[in-house]
């Protein structure tokens, strides 16, 4: 059985246990440590029965998984498919399994901190210090202040519990599913109108879709308050950037925390030039913690699904 594992730049893969037992009953693990080409992935996929996609730094269209000849199975970390072209993989007789819920904790972690960073203004003060101009400029204190969170699955549930410790008001709207679980964790619940209207800091947590694209159009983002902070770890299609930029850029927001971007690798930045920002570069899962847990549960599924046995 050959495995082939795509997109493994901090090369993870090989040294983990599911790989040592995966070895030891047969398997040969070929990780790609480097961005490449399609017709080296080709290539490389020839006789190869399983792909380890490691989160969405791999696109799979139609053309590409029809050349995947040997191929039964994707193993996807993460939860996401919205890179893969779903319909074509059954037509393919192709499955796919993913590994959700690896990644809340870091995502969490990443958007309290960039929350706390654009309320305390640490890009503007950075700045400052590098310029060895000591000026320190009010931020915003959180306590007190309104959290609203659109979407409500396991990484917004958890930016709630955290909201709520550090003595924030927190109003949640939810796009799908029932309301009773987040008034049943004594959450208010808000029209979209109104989470926008209101809140002190907006923060994006929704499972992306394509029918999402553009969700939080210039329109909507006119809604947000008056020296707002806007946090998106989620995914960057939901949002006009353009809109966004100009309502950063014009301090009608008092700032942001983004960590995902429509191009990835980021090029072309629409932010660029705003003091009032904080950027990273889609790091919201990457921890070493994330990475080897991710590897670890995208190789049992594979085990799994070949010989049905357990190996870990």
């Amino acid at each position: 059985m050959k495995i082939l594992v795509l997109g493994d730049f901090e090369d993870v893969y090989q040294s983990t246990s599911a790989a040592y037992h995966l070895k030891k009953k047969g398997y040969e693990i070929i990780s790609v440590t480097r961005p490449i080409e399609e017709q080296e992935m080709i290539q490389l996929a020839e006789g190869t029965d399983a792909i380890v996609l490691v989160r969405e730094r791999t696109t799979l269209d139609r053309k590409l998984i029809s050349m995947l000849r040997d191929v039964k199975l994707i193993s996807q970390t993460g939860k996401g498919t919205a890179h893969l072209d779903l319909d074509a993989l059954k037509d393919h007789d192709i499955e796919v399994t993913t590994t959700p819920g690896g990644s809340a904790s870091s995502v969490v972690e990443l958007t309290i901190g960039l929350m706390i960073g654009a309320a305390r203004q640490f890009p503007l003060h950075q700045k400052l210090i590098e310029d060895d101009r000591w000026v320190q400029t009010p931020g915003m204190e959180l306590n007190g202040k309104q959290l609203g969170i659109l979407g409500y699955g396991t990484i917004g549930k958890r930016v709630a519990q955290v909201g709520t410790a550090l003595g924030m008001n927190i109003k949640v709207w939810r796009p799908t599913g029932s309301e009773t679980e987040v008034l049943n964790d004594n959450m208010d619940v808000g029209t979209l109108e109104e989470v926008l209207k209101t809140s002190d800091v907006l923060s994006l947590h929704m499972r992306y879709s394509p029918e999402w694209k553009g969700f939080l159009s210039k329109e909507r983002l006119q809604l947000l308050k008056n020296h707002a902070i806007f946090i998106n770890t989620s995914r960057a299609a939901f949002v006009d950037e353009k809109a966004l930029a100009q309502l950063i850029r014009s301090r009608k927001l008092a700032g942001a925390g983004i960590d995902v971007f429509s191009e990835e690798p980021l090029v072309h930045n629409p932010y660029k030039g705003c003091d009032n920002i904080i950027l990273t570069p889609h790091i919201g899962y990457i921890t070493a913690e994330v990475l080897q847990r991710f590897a670890e549960a995208a190789l049992y599924n594979i085990d799994k699904f070949f010989s049905k046995t357990d190996i870990l």
